[in-house]
């Protein structure tokens, strides 16, 4: 089989905080959501939202980290946003990125509600991803959640997951516990049909 294989080099014990800690909400959760769109429509009053990408805390975590979102203002000058999550650190203000939107580019945004709409079923859409997994590997974590609009303008998202080798466990490398997993990208439509790349 054939998928990218990505190898980290990072402390177990950073990966599972301590039991006394407040975690973070799952990422794929309702909860998350509902955090995310609350920054989202206040980014909203003053610009026009063009892509949102949710990240995970920290690998193989599967819990709420931060988002970064790409949007623009009235004039067409583009922005990013980076908000944080459980880190302690304050949201980054705008930041100007390079260039402005070309005239010959759609003007497809996204419309928060729209997100808010799927909330609860992103968790769905994330189980039924699971059940694609190639034989001989164990679903780990959620990596990241992308929103943008399809050509038509249609909110669609995809989602990464991590898996590892079913059986395989961490080991000892360079004086610090390692571990191998695989990254699976989903898209789901805006009719809720899931599909993949092939791996």
């Amino acid at each position: 089989m054939k998928m990218k294989n990505l190898f980290i080099v990072a402390a177990i014990a950073a990966l599972f905080p301590a039991c006394s800690q407040v975690l973070p909400p799952a990422i794929q959760s309702p909860k998350a959501i509902e955090e995310l769109t609350a920054d989202l429509k206040k980014i909203g009053k003053d610009f026009k939202i063009e892509k949102v990408v949710v990240h995970e805390k920290d690998e193989l975590s599967g819990t709420f980290g931060m988002s970064v979102v790409d949007m623009q203002n009235s004039k067409g000058e583009k922005y990013e946003q980076t908000l944080y999550y459980n880190f302690g650190i304050p949201h980054n203000d705008p930041k100007p990125q390079s260039g402005a939107r070309s005239r010959s580019e759609n003007l497809y945004f996204i419309n928060v509600d729209d997100i808010i709409e799927r909330k609860d079923l992103i968790e769905k859409y994330v189980e039924e991803a699971k059940t694609q997994i190639p034989e001989g590997y164990t679903f780990e974590s959620v990596d990241f959640i992308t929103f943008a609009p399809d050509d038509n303008g249609a909110l669609v998202l995809s989602f990464e997951i991590q898996v590892t080798e079913t059986g395989k466990s961490a080991r000892m490398e360079g004086g610090r516990k390692v571990i191998d997993y695989y990254q699976l990208e989903f898209f789901v439509d805006k009719d809720g049909n899931i599909t993949h790349d092939e791996w």
